[in-house]
Formats: C-alpha cells, structure tokens, sequence
C-alpha cells in the first residue's frame, strides 16, 4: 500500500458514496430489464386484449349482417310467394272470367241456334200453311167451278127440256 492508495480509496469511496443516491435515483427512474419486459408483456396482453375484442366486434358485426342478409332473403321470398299466389290468384280470376264468357257465348250461340230453329219452323209451318191455304183455295175453286158446271148443266137441260116441251 502506497500513500497513494488510501487517499485514491477514500475518494472513490466517497463518490461512490455521493454517487449511490444517483444511482439509486437512475435505478428507479431506469426500469430494469425485468421491468422492460413486465411492461412489454403487459402491452403485448393490452394488444392481444384489444386485437381479440376487436375480433369478437367484427365477428359480431358479420354475424349481424348475415343474419340481416339471412332475413332479408326470408323476407324476399315471402314477397315472391306472396306475389306468386296474387298472380296465381289473378290468373284463375282470368280464367273464371274466360271461363264465364265462353260459358255465355256458348248459352248465347245456343240460344241463337234455337231461334234459327224456331224461326225456320215457324217459316216452314207458314210455308205448310200457305200451301195448305194454295190446295183449299184450288179446291174451293175447283168446286166453285163443278157447282157452276153443274148448275150450268142443270139450266142446259131445263132449258132443253123446256125446247122440248115447247
């Protein structure tokens, strides 16, 4: 030990000594490692945390939409049922009304068919009638004519006899 030694360890003694406040200051104000990677963990959960909760919003979000989406097309196909029955509605409407007009024209033709009939054989009857009529006309006629003959006849032979008796 030189005479050296004992003021050069007193004086790194006495700053370590002076020093040690700061260090401790330093330490506490510096994390340690430990505490670096405490923190980084702990942020590293924080973002795993938020990155699971945002996972969860949008897997309920896209749930939402595909249930929306799901009702939507529900939704849509009760329309188009709705609108497939009006118009089947619709059409056996039509139907039963062509079905109703061909019904009437059927009635209508038929009617008309008849008074055709009717009418023809009230024509033909007329016709029967008319000749009817024609043959008794002729055959009064006819008789007319065999009573004038014979009342022509009579007066022949009257006034023969009459020239014979005179």
């Amino acid at each position: 030990m030189d005479l050296l030694f004992i003021p050069r360890t007193a004086i790194g003694l006495g700053l370590r000594a002076a020093k040690l406040p700061l260090d401790v200051a330093g330490h506490l104000l510096r994390p340690s490692r430990s505490d670096i990677e405490r923190e980084r963990a702990e942020t590293l959960r924080d973002a795993a945390r938020t990155q699971a909760q945002i996972a969860q919003e949008e897997r309920e979000r896209e749930q939402a939409e595909a249930r929306q989406r799901r009702e939507q097309a529900a939704q849509r196909e009760r329309e188009k049922k709705q609108q497939a029955a009006e118009e089947e509605q619709a059409r056996k409407r039509r139907a039963a009304a062509a079905e109703q007009r061909r019904k009437e024209a059927a009635e209508k033709a038929a009617a008309q068919r008849e008074e055709a009939i009717d009418a023809k054989a009230k024509r033909d009857q007329l016709e029967a009638l008319e000749a009817e009529k024609a043959a008794l006309d002729e055959r009064e006629a006819a008789l007319v004519a065999a009573d004038e003959a014979d009342r022509l006849e009579d007066a022949a032979a009257r006034a023969k006899g009459r020239r014979k008796g005179s």
